[in-house]
C-alpha cells in the first residue's frame, strides 16, 4: 500500500478488467531436411539450428537453391528428326534432396511463416543413402527447444528404409505428445503400389503410441514442379552422323541455345609423303576446322606440332585429337600418341584407306592458334533443337509426398476458417494428379481400420473438382475423443494459449481473488471461441465450463502444497464425416 505522508492529491489506477488470453499461432510448421548451404549475414549457421523464414525467397537467401540435377542428353537418329534421350531417365536415379520443392509446395498451398532445420549440405553425387536417419533425428531433437512450431514435417524421410523411417516417425509422434504443443504430419510410402498393402506396411512401422498427435496421408502427388538443372551443366552427346559425333557433340545446353566458340571439325587421316621421327616413318595429318583446312606437314624432325598460347588448352586439344584418332584405330589401322608434356601428335599408319574422324573441343578458342591460314569456327545456335530438348526436360516433373502440401493446407484453413475447421475437402495447388487413383472401396479400409485404428487420409481426384483432400482423421482413428484432426488441434491450441496466459499467475497469492481473475480470463477466451463457431452448444454454458476454488477443484492440502487447479470442459465441434440423407415415400393425403 502507498504511504501518504505529505499533504496533496494522489491518483491511484485500479485494474478492474481481467487479463486476456492471447491466441497462439496454430500452423507454424517446422521442416527438417537437407539444404545447399546455411548462411545468414555472411555467417554460417550451425547444423540443426531452427531458422524462422517467411517466404521461399528468404529460404533461398539463407539455404540456397535446390540440388542441380546432372542431366545428359544423347541425340540419335536423323538430323532432321532427332531422337532425344535423357539420362537419367527415371526418378530413382535423381537426387533425393527434395526439401526445397517441399517448401515450394507448402507456400503455394497457403503456407506462411515456418521453421527450417538444416541437417546437412548436399553431396556432390547423392543417392538414397545420402538421407541419413540419425541426421534427421538430430534435427528433430534440436527442434524440441523451439517453442513456436506447431507442426513437424520431414519430407525426405520417405527415402529412408522402412525400419529407420518408422523409428523417425515414432520419435516425431513422441515429441508432439510430450510437448503437447505440436502435431505431426506423416507420409505413407508407395512401397508396393497398392493402397491397402502400403497402408498396412505403414501401420506396422509407426507403433501404437501417441497416435492422436499425428496424421498420415496417401498417396504421392504428381506435381507441376520441374526438377532444377543448370543449362551449362547439361551436356549433349551428338550421335547423328555415321562417324558417331555430330556438330553439337560435347556442347552444353546453354551453348546450344546461344552458340558456342567450341572448336569442331574433321580430322582426315591420309597417306602423304613419309615424315621421319627418329627413323620411324609417320603419316602427315590434315585437319579441317570450321570450314578451314590446316595442313600440318613437316616442321622439325617429322613432328606434327600445335602451337598454342595456353599450355593447358594445347594439351586438352591434343588429347582430344589423339582420342578421336584412336577411336577408329582398330578398324582403320591408324594409331596416335602425344609426346609427354608437349602438344605433339605422332600418327602411324600400317594400312587402310583414308578415314575421317569428327571431333569437338569446347575449350576457349581464343587461346588456340595453329600454324596455317584460317581461324576457328563458331558453332551457330540451334533454337529449334534447344526448344525440343527443353520440352523433353520439362517432362521431368516431381512426384512429391503430400505432407508439405498438407502443412500449407493447414495454414490456409486455419487462417481462413480457424483451427476447428477440418483441413479436408479442399483442393491442392501445383498438383496435377495423385500418383494412385483410389476408389471408394479402396479408400474404405484406409480411412477406418478395425484392428489398429490407424487411419490414413487419402487424397483423391474427382471429376470436375480436381485433386482434393478427402480425409480428416488422426492416426487414432478408433478413439472417440481424438479421432478427428481439428478436435486434437483445437485442444492443442486452447491448452497452449491458456498455459501461456496463466504463466503470470505463478507465485501470485493462491486465494479467491486470483482464482476469480483466472476463471474470468479463461471464460472470456472460451466465449470468444464459441462465438466464432469453434465450440458446440446453443449457449456458452453448453459449450464450456471453467471451475476453480476451494471445495470445487482444490482441497486445503492442495493449497498448502501451492497447487492452483482449474478444470476446463470444452464441447468441441466435430466434422460431419458421413452425411446421411434419408429418403422415404410420403403417402398421399386426401
Amino acid at each position: 500500500m502507498p504511504s501518504f505522508r505529505t499533504p496533496g492529491v494522489y491518483i491511484e489506477e485500479i485494474s478492474k478488467l481481467p487479463a486476456s488470453v492471447a491466441p497462439v499461432s496454430t500452423a507454424i510448421p517446422a521442416f527438417i531436411g537437407y539444404t545447399e548451404r546455411r548462411v545468414r549475414d555472411r555467417e554460417e549457421i550451425p547444423l540443426n539450428t531452427p531458422v524462422r523464414i517467411t517466404s521461399l525467397l528468404e529460404f533461398e537467401e539463407i539455404f540456397g537453391r535446390p540440388f542441380s540435377e546432372d542431366f545428359h542428353i544423347t541425340l540419335t537418329g536423323d538430323i532432321a528428326d532427332s531422337v532425344i534421350e535423357i539420362d537419367p531417365s527415371g526418378d530413382e536415379n535423381l537426387s533425393p534432396y527434395t526439401l526445397y520443392y517441399a517448401l515450394q509446395l507448402f507456400f503455394q498451398n497457403g503456407g506462411g511463416d515456418c521453421y527450417v532445420v538444416s541437417v546437412g549440405d548436399y553431396e556432390d553425387e547423392p543417392d538414397l543413402n545420402s538421407i541419413d536417419s540419425d541426421e534427421l533425428l538430430a534435427g528433430l531433437n534440436a527442434l524440441e527447444t523451439e517453442d513456436e512450431p506447431t507442426l513437424i514435417v520431414t519430407p525426405e524421410a520417405v527415402y529412408l528404409n522402412e525400419a529407420d523411417r518408422g523409428e523417425l516417425y515414432k520419435q516425431m509422434l513422441s515429441q508432439s505428445a510430450r510437448l503437447k504443443d505440436r502435431f505431426t504430419l506423416l507420409d505413407v510410402v508407395e512401397k508396393q503400389g497398392q493402397p491397402l498393402p502400403d497402408a498396412d506396411d505403414f501401420r506396422e512401422s509407426v507403433g501404437m503410441d501417441n497416435l492422436g498427435y499425428g496424421a498420415a496421408y496417401y498417396p504421392a502427388l504428381k506435381t507441376s514442379i520441374l526438377r532444377y538443372y543448370s543449362e551449362d551443366a547439361v551436356r549433349v552427346t551428338d550421335k547423328r552422323t555415321p562417324g558417331g559425333e555430330g556438330r553439337f557433340h560435347g556442347l552444353s545446353l546453354g551453348e546450344l541455345s546461344e552458340g558456342s566458340r567450341a572448336v569442331q571439325g574433321i580430322i582426315t587421316i591420309h597417306k602423304t609423303d613419309a615424315l621421319k621421327d627418329g627413323g620411324d616413318l609417320v603419316e602427315g595429318v590434315e585437319i579441317i576446322i570450321g570450314g578451314h583446312t590446316f595442313v600440318l606437314d613437316e616442321p622439325e624432325a617429322g613432328e606434327t606440332r600445335f602451337e598454342l598460347e595456353d599450355g593447358d588448352s594445347e594439351i586438352d586439344l591434343a588429347d582430344k585429337l589423339v582420342d578421336a584418332i584412336n577411336s577408329v584405330s582398330d578398324s582403320e589401322g591408324y594409331s596416335a600418341e602425344r609426346k609427354s608434356g608437349r602438344a605433339i601428335i605422332i600418327v602411324r599408319s600400317t594400312s587402310g584407306e583414308d578415314v575421317d574422324v569428327p571431333f569437338t573441343y569446347t575449350g576457349p578458342a581464343e587461346a588456340i592458334s595453329i600454324s596455317g591460314e584460317g581461324e576457328f569456327g563458331r558453332v551457330a545456335p540451334d533454337k529449334t533443337l534447344y526448344n525440343r530438348i527443353k520440352k523433353a526436360l520439362d517432362k521431368k516433373r516431381l512426384t512429391l509426398y503430400p505432407s508439405a502440401a498438407m502443412a500449407g493446407v493447414y495454414s490456409r484453413v486455419d487462417r481462413d476458417r480457424g483451427v476447428w475447421k477440418a483441413p479436408a475437402n479442399v483442393s491442392l495447388n501445383l498438383v496435377r494428379d495423385p500418383s494412385v487413383l483410389l476408389t471408394d472401396d479402396e479408400q474404405a479400409p484406409l480411412n477406418v481400420d478395425a484392428d489398429t485404428g490407424k487411419s490414413v487420409n487419402v487424397i483423391r481426384r474427382f471429376n470436375k473438382r480436381g485433386t482434393v483432400v478427402w480425409g480428416a482423421r488422426t492416426l487414432a482413428g478408433n478413439d472417440n475423443e481424438w479421432r478427428f484432426i481439428p478436435v486434437r488441434r483445437l485442444f492443442i491450441f486452447i491448452e497452449e494459449s491458456i498455459r501461456r496466459a496463466t504463466e503470470p499467475v505463478v507465485f501470485e497469492p493462491n486465494d479467491a481473488n486470483t482464482w476469480t481473475k483466472t476463471k474470468a480470463m479463461i471464460e472470456n477466451f472460451l466465449e470468444d471461441l464459441w462465438r466464432e463457431g469453434a465450440l458446440a452448444g446453443a449457449s456458452p454454458d453448453e459449450a464450456f465450463f471453467v471451475r476453480t476454488g476451494l471445495g470445487q477443484t482444490m482441497t486445503s492440502t492442495d493449497i498448502l502444497e501451492g497447487k492452483m487447479i482449474v478444470e476446463i470442459g470444452i464441447a468441441a465441434v466435430r466434422p460431419a464425416e458421413f452425411i446421411i440423407l434419408q429418403f422415404m415415400h410420403k403417402l398421399q393425403e386426401s
